[in-house]
């Protein structure tokens, strides 16, 4: 009997995952830097979008996320992620993004193609005072370091503040093939300004951020995340 949308998980190469849309919970810290785009690492962009700039340089985000029971998964997350806009308007791509979750992986990949790879982590967080504290490592699964961060927040924004962003991705449906992919996204969120103190290795996804002090970095906590 052929799966309809929303009844069931969806197999791919054996792992099942959740139909979309998804719905997450958890929390985001949320770092920008300003860079020349020559340093960017090639390949980047879907087809047809530009990178958003600021001063003539890119912006480039990275991001840890602890998602939590409550949605429809529960992982851990470290990905690059790039504003970018496509015919005018503004949107995300994330060209690189690991998790240790094989459903998220799976579902995300076949879905969404957003690139998702195998990482494990190890995370510490401290959310019993205002200034909260968070700590957060990433490792591929030959134990290479991909990122890791240390934050701690500052002032809260008050009430929960609305996000919504379209996700463009380069196919992963087949070889060859670089037709975007556009899926739609929306967060709901406390906002919190911190202080992110980032440590990249020198070779690496990352690397080019090595050394450079962000922008800005926010903390996004009690969040809800649908996807799809």
């Amino acid at each position: 009997m052929a799966l309809e949308p929303g009844s069931g998980p969806m197999p791919l190469d054996g792992v099942s995952y959740p139909p979309p849309p998804w719905s997450l919970r958890g929390t985001a810290y949320i770092s920008l830097w300003q860079v020349r785009r020559s340093l960017l690492p090639e390949a980047c962009l879907p087809r047809g979008v530009r990178p958003v700039t600021m001063f003539g340089r890119v912006l480039v985000g990275a991001a840890f996320a602890v998602y939590e029971p409550g949605g429809v998964l529960a992982y851990n997350e470290v990905l690059m992620v790039l504003p970018v806009q496509r015919g005018g308007l503004p949107a995300l791509t994330v060209p690189f993004v690991w998790v240790d979750h094989p459903a998220s992986i799976a579902g995300a990949r076949a879905m969404w193609s957003i690139p998702k790879q195998e990482a494990a982590f190890g995370i510490q967080r401290d959310d019993t005072t205002a200034r909260a504290a968070f700590e957060a490592k990433a490792l591929t699964t030959q134990e290479v370091p991909l990122a890791q961060l240390r934050f701690r927040s500052r002032a809260t924004m008050p009430g929960r503040w609305p996000v919504r962003t379209t996700i463009v991705q380069r196919s992963l449906g087949r070889c060859g093939e670089y037709a975007p992919q556009v899926t739609e996204a929306r967060a709901l969120a406390q906002v919190s300004l911190g202080a992110a103190t980032w440590d990249f290795p020198r070779s690496g996804p990352f690397s080019f951020l090595r050394g450079r002090s962000p922008l800005t970095s926010i903390r996004l906590s009690d969040m809800s995340l649908q996807i799809g």
